[in-house]
């Protein structure tokens, strides 16, 4: 096996010997698709300095695609869907070095466990059309997606969500910077907008990232548990504040900690403007959370829980095992007060 360092100053990772390198400028004259099709599990993928159009790839092999840094570009073409969409079959598998731009989702994985996400750019995501149901104009979105790592990224110009996490247990965001994100309020803060949003997840961390000029909640951990959110800096929340034109009844702040369970907040420095909020935990949250030292301009506890149903949703925030806690027990409640705009 071959040990390497991805960047991070905290986090090693193991990758084993691969069983072929293939390059997609030689082997097939700069086609993405065919080589990405031609690779088995174990293979490494390696870009080179240029530019890749395609209309969405699925990824199902445990494979490696591995660019140069600044200059291995992957442009979706403005696909209505994901630009590189990963499903459980490419458990395993790593991303690393690469641009992805110009799409709906910059790249989409569901039951993809064990997935290495390193020193990527993720732009130019969802600001062309406009979807507000379902999981889409986000940078990086990933479901079920046990034991993942995002890692020493850039994510940014992003219509809706910059980093969603659903129903995932275990995974750490980390050395991420996120920016530019519902700008334009085509989405409402108080649904699914966000920076960074956990939901139904257990034991992620989200660590030493960066964000600004997000309209919507930077940081939003929203009925989880086991959640630690530590060393982060966010300035200037509020400062491009813009509600939506369907929706007057929205807010925004730094950190959101929403009915979750046994998490922890850290050392992390927030800095929001004039009456918008660096950090707010709701009182189910306050209840469990380890509040320890941080540098935030104001902070709210206790605030009021809204619950569409109250018991599914606490069953939910408390069971760690994500598999186990079941969105359908309120999303019907959940929806019928919801506005998200059409």
């Amino acid at each position: 096996m071959t040990e390497i360092n991805l960047g991070s100053t905290q986090d090693n990772y193991i990758v084993r010997q691969t069983n072929n390198i293939i390059n997609v400028d030689d082997d097939f004259d700069g086609n993405l698709e065919n080589a990405i099709a031609a690779a088995e599990d174990g293979d490494v993928v390696r870009l080179g300095a240029n530019v890749y159009d395609i209309s969405g790839i699925t990824i199902s092999k445990d494979i490696t695609i591995d660019g140069i840094s600044g200059s291995s570009i992957i442009d979706g073409g403005g696909t209505s869907g994901a630009i590189l969409n990963l499903d459980r079959n490419a458990s395993g598998a790593t991303l690393r070095d690469l641009e992805i731009t110009n799409g709906n989702i910059g790249i989409s994985a569901n039951e993809t466990t064990d997935l290495t996400l390193a020193r990527l750019e993720v732009h130019n995501i969802g600001l062309d059309e406009t979807i507000r149901d379902g999981q889409n104009n986000i940078g990086i979105s990933l479901t079920s997606t046990d034991g993942f790592r995002l890692v020493n990224s850039e994510i940014r110009d992003i219509g809706r969500k910059g980093v969603g996490i659903i129903d995932t247990d275990g995974g750490t965001i980390r050395g991420v910077t996120v920016s530019n994100v519902n700008l334009e309020a085509e989405h409402a803060q108080s649904f699914d907008a966000a920076g960074i949003k956990l939901f139904n997840t257990n034991e992620v961390t989200v660590a030493n990232n960066e964000l600004f000029q997000i309209n919507a909640f930077n940081i939003w951990n929203d009925i989880t548990s086991n959640t630690t959110i530590e060393g982060n800096v966010i300035t200037g929340v509020g400062a491009d504040f813009l509600q939506p034109e369907f929706n007057f009844s929205v807010d925004v702040a730094g950190i959101y900690n929403e009915k979750s369970y046994e998490s922890v907040v850290a050392d992390n420095e927030v800095e929001a403007v004039e009456n918008f909020t660096a950090f707010r935990a709701t009182e189910f949250t306050t209840e469990s959370m380890l509040l320890g030292r941080n540098n935030f301009s104001s902070v709210q506890l206790n605030t009021e829980d809204f619950w569409a149903n109250e018991e599914a949703e606490r069953l939910v925030a408390v069971t760690e095992d994500p598999d186990a806690a079941d969105f359908e027990l309120f999303a019907d409640d959940f929806f019928a007060e919801a506005n998200i705009g059409t």
